[in-house]
């Protein structure tokens, strides 16, 4: 005997699958602008600024550009790029004109870090991409 295709599975699938599909799409470094930009910088500000609403800004930044200050010993770590994650444990961010400085802990301890706009390579707000560089 041969099965009938159940048409309540296949709207299940299909309403499963569109929301993936637009967020895969809405991701792509295709659909994002550069970071460089000034409309990106804008961006990226205030993506910042709502990180201390307990959402998650993802940085992806080149630790080697000018005006990155970080502790010696993330630099030896990550001598070329660093993500950090911006939710739940940060203190002191400042964002400014031309970049950002925040208190982030690691291994327990507090370190300050700068990181310029003109570093950072990709901007994750929640799961959209804002920017990205490559």
């Amino acid at each position: 005997e041969k099965r009938q295709p159940n048409p309540f599975r296949h709207i299940m699938k299909t309403r499963m699958l569109l929301p993936l599909l637009a967020a895969i799409a809405a991701a792509s470094p295709a659909v994002a602008e550069p970071c460089s930009t000034v409309a990106s910088r804008y961006t990226i500000a205030q993506a910042l600024r709502l990180a201390a609403e307990e959402r998650p800004v993802n940085v992806h930044f080149q630790t080697s550009a000018e005006g990155v200050k970080i502790p010696d010993g993330l630099k030896s770590k990550y001598p070329d790029a660093m993500t950090i994650i911006l939710q739940h444990q940060f203190k002191k961010l400042n964002v400014r004109d031309d970049g950002f400085q925040v208190v982030l802990w690691f291994k327990g301890y507090p370190e300050r870090l700068t990181v310029p706009f003109g570093a950072i390579r990709s901007l994750w707000d929640r799961n959209e991409l804002k920017c990205s560089d490559g």
